[in-house]
């Protein structure tokens, strides 16, 4: 696909939870790893807030936490404020376009920047200097934390790790939908980037990654964790 469309927003909506590697321990683990006491106020910021599950899954964990969610689109934007109507008086929901993060205006100190399946978007550059910038908003002891596709470092491993997510999805439609036919969709319609990948995703590899971390100044820098060539990693400032 050349761009993400609504129709893109609706079809990924529909079966989030099927094709995406253990989609809710990947929520979960993001929740754990923001530096933060459960009865603390503070902000969390979400580049690409899609359906509003990670935010509710963050909003529970922290029942005094502010949160601003970014997307680029309707849907994903009319979902989530449906999805987060039990939270509406800590929520906010903003359009916005991923390349001109820079610009926009952060209401105060962020404790941690999330984001899920989006930053892979983003060219290299692009990439290492969002993380700069997010850097620069965090306040110190915050976090940038990143469930993403990442790049194979190695071209041999392309066919396994495109074997596994077809394995985890394979599995997930069995155990979630009761039948295959959201993994035919899946490998119909080519969700698995690393058998056909697609011009609008750019992954980068982890290990490439963590380094920009660590020269922009992140502490911590880690993968937290791994499956189906998708990872959540990061830093602390």
């Amino acid at each position: 696909m050349e761009q993400w469309t609504e129709a893109n927003s609706r079809q990924f909506l529909s079966f989030a939870d099927v094709i995406t590697p253990s989609r809710a321990e990947q929520m979960t683990m993001v929740s754990r790893l923001v530096p933060a006491r459960p009865d603390e106020a503070f902000l969390l910021v979400e580049l690409g807030c899609g359906g509003g599950d990670l935010a509710a899954c963050l909003l529970e964990r922290f029942p005094r936490a502010r949160y601003l969610g970014l997307d680029g689109s309707a849907t994903m934007l009319e979902t989530a404020a449906r999805r987060l109507a039990a939270h509406t008086e800590r929520v906010s929901l903003q359009p916005f376009r991923l390349e001109e993060f820079r610009s926009l205006a952060m209401p105060a100190p962020v404790r941690a920047f999330v984001s899920s399946l989006v930053i892979h978007h983003l060219d290299h550059e692009e990439k290492a200097a969002l993380y700069d910038d997010l850097h620069r908003r965090l306040e110190p002891g915050g976090a940038l934390l990143l469930a993403d596709l990442v790049q194979p470092a190695a071209p041999a491993a392309y066919d396994a790790i495109a074997a596994n997510w077809d394995d985890v999805a394979r599995q997930q439609s069995e155990a979630m939908a009761g039948s295959l036919a959201a993994f035919r969709q899946f490998k119909e319609e080519g969700w698995n980037y690393y058998t056909d990948p697609d011009p609008m995703d750019k992954p980068a590899s982890l290990f490439e990654q963590l380094k920009w971390l660590e020269q922009i100044g992140y502490r911590h820098v880690d993968c937290f964790w791994q499956r189906g060539g998708h990872a959540i990693y990061g830093g602390y400032r």
